[in-house]
């Protein structure tokens, strides 16, 4: 998994890097407050001005590294072109909101994912809360309890702070963007989020993959609420497919380092997700369970909270749900309302 709920506070001990990784590109390493310790924000830099890829979080640490971040690549906030958000976790928006009020800049986002942008942190937070809450409670969690819920309207708008939607300009899979003086084409890549895209540079092979492909770990895919994708393994695999053949010679991910074998990483995540649709077979032919009951199974020690949980039922939920639209689970619900996964007795 690859998303947890921030603290207040950037660990110093996780410390800023600024990096020239490929031609007019520097890659920014921040502290956040989330068990990965660092995301990577890219700045590409024009003739002019530069845009920014990603933006962080907006909390102590992370702010202030950011800035020491531009500062140390020779950058500029008053010459800011353009903020392009990958996706819509919180590591990834923080900072856009403030720095949009301080430029006016525009915020590209794939629509989707502006549109639960604003569902899941904008002034419908609480009714997502509760209907988060209210999906996950037939799956056998029924404490739900959401991190940003614990923090103070006024906390959670400095780490969240999201641009107007006026801002905001809708990009799409194909499109071609003029970036700082260069040519990026977008790719839709659902899975890890339902409007995450990347950013490839035709001229030298250049992949900006966001968390859809990392060096180290796998992302996390899960569903979270009725109003997320209903397949989003099936997306994720379909995504992995779409950039198998990409001619990739360096791919700058959203956390880890910069790496070059695209083929082999793919080959790895897919084969990793094989092997966790395999165990939860194999787990399902001895008795049927639910969607927690199953994920304590797979994860034991290692969910240390219970947001932790969460993200790790949704995980399962997502490798379930893949099963059964193929026919291989069934679902069954008792007499508590609590939704069974059952091993169908046919292949189809």
């Amino acid at each position: 998994m690859s998303q947890q709920h921030p603290s207040t506070a950037a660990d110093q001990s996780s410390s800023l890097s600024v990096h020239k990784v490929a031609e007019h590109i520097w890659q920014i390493t921040l502290p956040i407050p989330l068990p990965l310790k660092t995301v990577n924000v890219y700045a590409l830099e024009g003739k002019t001005g530069w845009v920014l890829v990603d933006a962080g979080m907006g909390v102590p640490g992370t702010r202030e590294a950011f800035y020491a971040g531009i500062a140390q690549a020779g950058l500029q906030v008053q010459n800011l072109q353009a903020i392009v958000l990958t996706h819509l976790h919180p590591d990834h928006i923080g900072l856009a909101g403030e720095l949009h009020e301080m430029t006016q800049v525009p915020v590209l986002m794939h629509p989707l994912d502006e549109a639960a942008l604003y569902r899941t942190w904008g002034d419908q937070i609480q009714t997502y809360i509760e209907t988060s809450n209210r999906f996950f409670e037939p799956h056998g969690l029924s404490t739900a309890t959401h991190w940003s819920t614990t923090m103070s309207p006024e906390m959670l708008h400095s780490i969240l702070r999201i641009p107007p939607r006026s801002a905001f300009q809708a990009i799409e899979d194909g499109q071609q963007l003029q970036l700082a003086d260069e040519s990026y084409r977008v790719l839709w890549l659902p899975g890890h989020s339902d409007g995450q895209i990347g950013l490839f540079r035709e001229r030298d092979g250049i992949f900006l993959s966001a968390d859809h492909v990392l060096p180290r770990i796998t992302p996390n895919i899960g569903r979270y609420s009725p109003q997320d994708r209903p397949d989003p393994l099936q997306d994720f695999f379909q995504s992995l497919t779409k950039i198998s053949s990409l001619p990739a010679k360096c791919i700058l991910p959203g956390h880890g380092d910069v790496f070059t074998d695209l083929t082999n990483r793919i080959t790895e995540i897919m084969e990793h997700h094989q092997r966790r649709l395999t165990q939860i077979i194999d787990l399902l032919e001895k008795q049927p369970q639910n969607a927690t009951q199953l994920t304590k199974q797979l994860f034991g020690t290692r969910l240390k909270s219970h947001e932790a949980l969460r993200l790790a039922v949704a995980e399962i939920l997502a490798h379930l749900e893949y099963l059964r639209l193929r026919q291989q689970l069934i679902q069954q619900k008792n007499q508590a309302g609590i939704l069974y996964y059952i091993v169908a007795t046919t292949s189809p």
